[in-house]
């Protein structure tokens, strides 16, 4: 298996165990074990170190959602060319984000593409037949050790985040890509996509039981 395969292969699985969740942040907990997933941030650090087991060493890179810097991605050089590993995302970004080429690819019934200019990469994602922006990511992002501090102090305004206050709640399993956005659950696979809207006890029962979510303060 090449090492572009090997990843994705390691991606797919986290997006299956590591769920994204703004319950931490929501709570005001500090997640003590990124395991239990969480926001961006929790989600690459788990997964950079996921990567290290393997002998596969990234970078922190800094990008935008809302022309805000916000969100966390990872960066690999391959054979001398740069990708992007956007595991922090609440959406099934299953595979590397070549910096020197457009991508375009459909999973789980839901399509991505990017676009690249001189100095930034942008991620779209398809919603209705029209694609939209997700995230802007600069080709030349902060130092290392200042996109941690970033992390670090990321509580201090959570009001730059379009999940400040409202649950998110995203993750994988067998054929289906589940994403709660407030009380409004969202089921995508390659043949449908259904919504219904849930109660709290509702939620609470499907984090738990379904997901084996635990040890979590109530998401409503």
């Amino acid at each position: 298996m090449n090492l572009i395969l090997q990843i994705e292969s390691l991606l797919l699985k986290e997006f299956k165990t590591v769920p994204f969740h703004n319950i931490f942040m929501l709570n005001k907990v500090k997640n003590k074990d990124l395991g239990l997933g969480g926001t961006c941030s929790d989600k690459v650090l788990h997964f950079k170190e996921v990567l290290k087991e393997y002998d596969i060493q990234t970078n922190l890179h800094s990008s935008f959602v809302n022309n805000l810097e916000c969100h966390r991605m990872l960066s690999i050089v391959i054979e001398d060319k740069k990708y992007f590993i956007d595991i922090g995302s609440g959406w099934p970004s299953v595979k590397l984000i070549p910096e020197f080429r457009p991508l375009e690819y459909s999973v789980y019934g839901m399509s991505f593409k990017t676009e690249i200019t001189k100095n930034e990469l942008v991620i779209f994602r398809k919603e209705k037949d029209l694609y939209k922006q997700m995230i802007v990511l600069p080709k030349k992002t902060k130092s290392e050790s200042t996109i941690l501090s970033d992390i670090a102090n990321r509580y201090k305004d959570t009001s730059i985040y379009p999940f400040h206050n409202s649950l998110r709640f995203s993750i994988l399993k067998e054929d289906s890509f589940y994403f709660i956005k407030g009380d409004i659950l969202r089921i995508y696979n390659e043949t449908e996509k259904t919504e219904r809207k849930l109660g709290s006890t509702e939620i609470n029962n499907l984090l738990q039981n379904e997901f084996g979510i635990k040890h979590l303060k109530n998401p409503s």
